[in-house]
C-alpha cells in the first residue's frame, strides 16, 4: 500500500509527542516514588530504628544492581536514539528519492505526451494534405470530364446533323 510521506511524517511527529509526554509522566512518577522512599528511610532513621549489617549489605546490593540497570538503560536509550536518527535520515533520503523519481516520471510522461502530440499533429497535417490533393485532383477531373462531356455532346450533335443530312 502506498502511504503518503506527509501522513507518515505526521504519524512520526505524533508518536514523538506521545512518547515525550509518556516519558515526562514516568519521570515525574519515579521522582515522586523516590521522594516517598527517601522520606520513609528518613522517617525510619528519625524514629530510632537502626539497620542491621545484613540490611545495609542488602541495600548496597540493590543500589549496585539498580546502578547497573540504570547504566544499561542509559546505553539502551543512546542506541535507540542513534537508531531513530538513522531511521529519520533514511526516511528523509527515501522521501527525497521518491520526490525525485516522481518528478522524473512526470517529466518522462510529459515528454511522451509531447512526442505523441507532435506525431499526431504531423499525421494530421499529412492526412489533410493528402485529402486536399485528392480533392483538388477530383475537382480537376470533374472540370476535365465536364469539358470533355461538352465536347462530346457537341461532336455528337454535329454527327447527328451530318447523319440527317445524308439521309
Amino acid at each position: 500500500a502506498v502511504v503518503s510521506t506527509q501522513s507518515t511524517g505526521d504519524e512520526i511527529a505524533h508518536l514523538k509527542r506521545d512518547n515525550e509526554q509518556f516519558l515526562e509522566e514516568e519521570r515525574e512518577r519515579l521522582q515522586t516514588d523516590a521522594v516517598q522512599e527517601t522520606a520513609e528511610v528518613k522517617l525510619a532513621a528519625t524514629q530510632g530504628s537502626t539497620l542491621t549489617l545484613e540490611q545495609i549489605v542488602k541495600l548496597q546490593e540493590q543500589h549496585v544492581q539498580q546502578s547497573t540497570q540504570l547504566a544499561h538503560l542509559a546505553l539502551h536509550v543512546q542506541c535507540l536514539q542513534a537508531e531513530n536518527e538513522k531511521l529519520t535520515e533514511t526516511l528523509d533520503a527515501l522521501n527525497h528519492a521518491h520526490k525525485t523519481e516522481t518528478e522524473s516520471q512526470k517529466a518522462r510522461n510529459l515528454l511522451t505526451f509531447r512526442q505523441y502530440k507532435d506525431f499526431y499533429e504531423e499525421a494530421k497535417v499529412a492526412t489533410n494534405s493528402r485529402y486536399q490533393e485528392l480533392l483538388n485532383s477530383c475537382a480537376q477531373d470533374c472540370i476535365f470530364l465536364s469539358s470533355k462531356n461538352a465536347e462530346l455532346t457537341e461532336e455528337n450533335a454535329e454527327l447527328k446533323r451530318k447523319l440527317k443530312h445524308f439521309n
